[in-house]
């Protein structure tokens, strides 16, 4: 849309991109603090004598897991960086704290499932990115990789391995997955409910507002709307090096239309005209209809002979149009006054010079443009 760049449906994405990068960024650090809580476990655990591991051990597997830790953040962030996806990223590296957390209780010669504490906390991480199929997964693994550590600490251990209190504890852990799994949906739901009712708000806002600012027939600036416009393009240029111009666009003898074809006939070109108008013009223009078949089109950064050419082109792209489909043979066409903007001067003063210019254009025979030059020369 010409000019909107005061509700481009864009800025509300990108506030949603930001919004998403931020979770994303509170979600790494939050597994890096995961991370850090299960090394600090591990150290305790070791000065009192719970792990089974030996200092130059447990130094390797610090390092290992750590260093795991760095790619996986590296990866996050380059993903990041990349605008894709970082769904499948975090969940390898909740896959890798999970299988540090099993390893760790694999060491241990007692109080394993006090290990596998921090696992709960991975998954309710996991709930503000996945759903039950990933959930599920991460649940599946975690329980039975727990089970392998149980099986695996009996072959090696034997008779001597409480059996029947590992089982316990596994059953007690499996329990504890489940219901996360389910506490983990109601979050993952939730979040998904209100991000689609802030999506669903953002959006009624702009179509509020668009609403307000925007003329129900056209599609281009109300009355009011383009003249805020007008008054923001006043202040750029008494600030600085900044210029504009502006076009009165009338269509020609429109309540003949009217009064031969009918209203609808009427505001069926009305509406062919901000089409065109919307596809003619450049990014950084503004349009808005006075009120009938009254038009003011605001030319920024252009002097008068760029403003006159750009009128130009809009008045071929209408006089060329079809309107076989509404009357055939039917071809309507536009009369343009253009006035530049003078440094110091109301834009009261702009606007009627603006206006004796179309005026003129109409006495000329309509169907042409005239800027303030030509209307000096012929006074």
């Amino acid at each position: 849309m010409i000019g909107d760049r005061l509700m481009d449906p864009s800025l509300l994405q990108a506030q949603r991109a930001s919004d998403r990068g931020v979770l994303a960024m509170r979600l790494a650090i939050t597994a890096l603090a995961i991370g850090a809580l299960h090394t600090l476990f591990c150290l305790l655990f070791f000065q009192a004598g719970y792990l089974q591991l030996s200092g130059r051990h447990l130094l390797q597997g610090v390092v290992v897991f750590w260093g795991g830790q760095a790619l996986l953040l590296a990866l996050f962030m380059v993903y990041r960086r990349l605008q894709r996806p970082v769904r499948w990223v975090a969940f390898a590296w909740y896959l890798w704290i999970l299988l540090a957390l099993l390893c760790s209780a694999y060491a241990m010669s007692g109080f394993r499932l006090s290990l596998m504490l921090p696992f709960f906390a991975v998954m309710m991480l996991a709930s503000f990115r996945h759903h039950l199929g990933g959930l599920t997964t991460l649940a599946s693994v975690a329980v039975g990789g727990y089970l392998l550590v149980v099986f695996a600490l009996w072959l090696r251990q034997g008779y001597t391995l409480d059996l029947t209190l590992e089982i316990l504890q596994w059953l007690l852990f499996a329990a504890t997955a489940v219901s996360f799994v389910v506490t983990g949906l109601g979050v993952s739901d939730l979040r998904r409910s209100l991000t689609q009712k802030n999506r669903d708000l953002g959006d009624a806002l702009l179509q509020v507002r668009d609403m307000a600012i925007r003329d129900e027939l056209t599609g281009l600036y109300n009355r009011r709307h383009i003249m805020d416009v007008l008054s923001q393009q006043q202040a750029l240029a008494e600030a600085g090096s900044y210029r504009f111009a502006l076009c009165f666009v009338d269509l020609d003898h429109f309540k003949r239309i009217n009064d031969r074809y009918g209203h609808g006939v009427g505001d069926a070109v009305l509406r062919r005209f901000g089409q065109l108008a919307r596809q003619c013009l450049r990014e950084a223009d503004y349009i808005g209809r006075l009120g009938g078949e009254e038009f003011v089109l605001v030319v920024t950064q252009a002097d008068l002979a760029g403003a006159a050419r750009l009128a130009e082109r809009l008045q071929q792209q209408f006089r060329h149009s079809l309107f076989d489909d509404l009357t055939p043979g039917f071809g309507p066409t536009l009369s343009v006054g253009v006035a530049g903007y003078r440094p110091d001067e109301a834009l009261s003063t702009t606007l009627a010079r603006a206006d004796a210019c179309l005026y003129q254009a109409k006495a000329q025979g309509r169907d042409c443009i005239v800027t303030e030059h030509q209307l000096a020369s012929a006074s």
